[in-house]
Formats: structure tokens, sequence, C-alpha cells
């Protein structure tokens, strides 16, 4: 999970380019199809410690991202990236150096 909001705060995180450029927002959507499927699989501990996290939303955003691609708005793509993503990077980081896991 960490890896994705690393790629996305790399290489998507100008609200512009996310709303005009289509291949940013193709990768930026993969990213964060791929950051639901890995909150998905978090254990039940992992989530019960740390309830402050949206775990079921950043879920249910791969959900929708993954079959209702022909209705995303961009600027809600943008908004998670630019809004959301960099608290959730520094939360997870949180988690990974309480538990001595790696990057």
């Amino acid at each position: 999970m960490i890896e994705m909001c690393d790629l996305l705060l790399e290489h998507a995180s100008e609200r512009r380019r996310l709303v005009e450029d289509p291949v940013v927002q193709a990768a930026a959507q993969r990213w964060i199809e791929v950051l639901g499927e890995a909150a998905s699989n978090v254990s039940d501990e992992v989530k019960a410690a740390r309830p402050e996290l949206p775990w079921r939303e950043i879920s249910g955003i791969r959900v929708i991202l993954a079959h209702a691609y022909f209705h995303i708005e961009h600027d809600v793509i943008a908004n998670v990236v630019v809004d959301h993503v960099p608290l959730l990077r520094q939360q997870l980081q949180q988690i990974a150096d309480s538990i001595g896991a790696v990057d």
C-alpha cells in the first residue's frame, strides 16, 4: 500500500495533470485499485488496531474504479490523490514502523 501511495504522490499528485492527461489518469486509477485491493487484504487485527484509517472506503473505491470505469469523474480521482493519499501514506508508514515492516 505504501508503494502505491508513493507512486501516486510521485507521478500523479499534480491536480491539473490528473484532470487533463489520460495516461496519468489511467495510472492513478490503477494504483488506487491496487491500493484498494491491498486494503481489503489487511488483517482484521490491523484494521481493529487502526480504526481511524478508512479501510472500507479504500476498498470501496477499488470496486467503483474497477466496475464503473466509463463514469469516473477525474476530479474525484484528483481529490483522492491530492487530498487523501498524503495522510494515508503517513498513517501506513506508522503502521509499518510499529510492526517493523520494510517499505
